[in-house]
């Protein structure tokens, strides 16, 4: 058995707030779209900031707060799109500017959205089979990089950010349950297309066109399909809470709370009416930050560790969705 020890947070000194986004797109400032979704402000990384380093600087805080720690992790796990070298693994570069043994494994994750309960699952089985009694996860997201300057869209949805937190053996405490799906068939809906080995840079990839869902695309950036990606979220996301609970033997009553990824206030809202659940019991934490892809759970759960939220004997249920596109949910018995 297994839990999430500690945990700390780590956010880019530079602020893009609302009334920022306003000015660069005043035409905008009418709509109705924009307060429902339920952010502020989302942090961006800076041009000179390199973005394992926000990470770095997570797991140093928590360091900090617990040097016993330090000598005590026999895993590192890193995750994020945004590795620092072709090869080696990020995970290998932290381990050595953290100054940790060089008797641990390094792994590096790449998933997105999904990442979380993916990552809470290889902690967990490493754990299970004696290969490590304590792992440091560090996650970060600067998917803001990855914008055409005129996408309103994603610019105001998204921020940055890093996690670095300590999953380790429990006498009591658990992550069960675990239920994953992906369906490649609708991978366009979430893309970057152009700057992997598939499809090349090339003066084509800064061209826009008209893609199969009849929007406008630049393949040189990231592209979100939004009507897709809702419709996706609510035909998904409720079966497999669904099969999360029957795994468990549990009910939606008791679970004290829903730890589902952060796109916007707007999708999580529908989606807990179209799931049946108690809204109260659904956290939704995305003012001060927004989007922050692989890092939005542990946001969550750092904060409400921080308000003493988390309790023995209690139940939560933890669901990821997104680029892949990808699903999956595990349950949390504290």
């Amino acid at each position: 058995m297994s839990t999430i020890s500690e945990i700390e947070l780590f956010f880019p000194e530079k602020v893009f707030a609302t009334e920022d986004f306003f000015r660069v797109f005043p035409e905008e400032r009418e709509s109705k779209t924009w307060p429902k979704l339920g952010i502020d402000q989302r942090h961006i990384i800076g041009d000179d900031e390199v973005p394992s380093d926000m990470g770095l600087k997570a797991a140093q805080q928590l360091f900090e707060k617990h040097p016993e720690l330090k000598e005590q992790i026999d895993f590192l796990i890193f995750a994020g799109h945004e590795r620092d070298h072709y090869t080696p693994v990020t995970a290998s570069v932290l381990q050595a500017k953290l100054g940790l043994s060089t008797k641990i494994g390094c792994i590096d994750v790449h998933q997105g959205c999904a990442s979380f309960v993916h990552l809470i699952a290889h902690a967990d089985g490493l754990l299970q089979i004696g290969a490590a009694s304590k792992v440091l996860v560090v996650t970060i997201s600067t998917l803001t990089r990855q914008f055409h300057e005129g996408d309103k869209s994603n610019r105001f949805m998204f921020g940055d950010a890093a996690t670095a937190f300590i999953v380790e053996k429990s006498e009591k405490v658990q992550f069960e349950s675990y239920c994953f799906g992906n369906d490649g068939e609708i991978r366009d809906n979430i893309i970057l297309l152009d700057g992997g080995h598939r499809n090349a840079l090339c003066e084509k990839s800064y061209e826009a066109f008209t893609n199969d869902f009849g929007q406008e695309q630049i393949p040189a950036y990231f592209y979100q399909n939004g009507a897709g990606v809702f419709r996706f979220i609510l035909d998904r996301v409720p079966k497999t809470i669904d099969e999360a609970l029957k795994k468990s033997n549990l009910t939606r009553g008791d679970i004290d709370y829903y730890l589902f990824h952060q796109p916007n206030a707007m999708v999580l809202r529908a989606l807990s009416k179209i799931a049946k659940l108690d809204e109260k019991k659904l956290i939704i934490d995305l003012k001060n930050h927004g989007n922050t892809v692989s890092v939005s759970i542990p946001i969550l759960i750092h904060n409400l560790k921080k308000q003493n939220k988390i309790k023995p004997n209690m139940n939560f249920l933890i669901c990821g969705f997104g680029t892949g596109m990808s699903w999956n949910a595990c349950v949390w018995r504290t």
